[in-house]
């Protein structure tokens, strides 16, 4: 991909997955690093999103998609140079791509919150339960007869969507936010909590 083309996704993204206003609570940019703040001293490297399954800007493998047997598989995604006083992550993957019938807004695919601080990964096929042994908490919903919580991209083809990856470091827990909660209620009770944003956007086409 060229470089200007990676840049211009890489903007839509930044302006569009973050949903809540990231850039005003850092002062800074979209992605904050895991090292010292205050000015004090240099900062650290940058808080990073990867997977093993999944590359930034490379097509999804075709496993994830809706198409596979199983279906609603998630990736495996795992993370470094967390920022400090984190207390929990939060997770949300949307198709980027306007729907003119939606409105503008992303279309949300998984949502997960409560994440604990100590954790660095989630692991591919994460249970399709609300609750898990950890403390993370999930939106489970019905799609053909089957009770979800990540629901695999399926553009309509031969479409090229574009799905962001975005996780949250929070210094707080939510737990007042139970499972089965809305991506709006996600966002509201996130704000003013977010210390770290990392980010991979990851293309899909059947």
């Amino acid at each position: 991909m060229r470089a200007g083309a990676k840049r211009a996704i890489t903007s839509v993204v930044f302006l569009a997955a973050a949903t809540v206003s990231v850039a005003a609570q850092q002062g800074a940019g979209a992605v904050q690093g895991g090292g010292r703040g205050g000015g004090r001293g240099p900062a650290g490297p940058p808080f990073t999103l990867s997977s093993p399954a999944l590359t930034d800007l490379q097509i999804l493998p075709a496993k994830y998609g809706c198409a596979a047997t199983p279906a609603n598989v998630s990736p495996p995604i795992s993370w470094t140079n967390v920022p400090p006083n984190t207390q929990s992550f939060a997770l949300v993957v949307q198709d980027m791509e306007p729907r003119p019938m939606r409105g503008v807004q992303p279309f949300p695919h998984w949502w997960i919150w409560n994440i604990p601080a100590t954790s660095t990964s989630l692991p591919e096929g994460v249970p399709n339960t609300g609750e898990l042994t950890d403390g993370s908490r999930q939106t489970p919903s019905q799609l053909q007869n089957a009770t979800i919580t990540y629901r695999s991209p399926c553009p309509p083809a031969p479409q090229v969507h574009h799905y962001s990856f975005d996780l949250y470091a929070l210094d707080t827990k939510l737990d007042a936010l139970a499972s089965g909660a809305s991506r709006d209620d996600l966002n509201k009770a996130m704000d003013g909590h977010v210390i770290g944003h990392a980010v991979m956007v990851i293309p899909f086409h059947q």
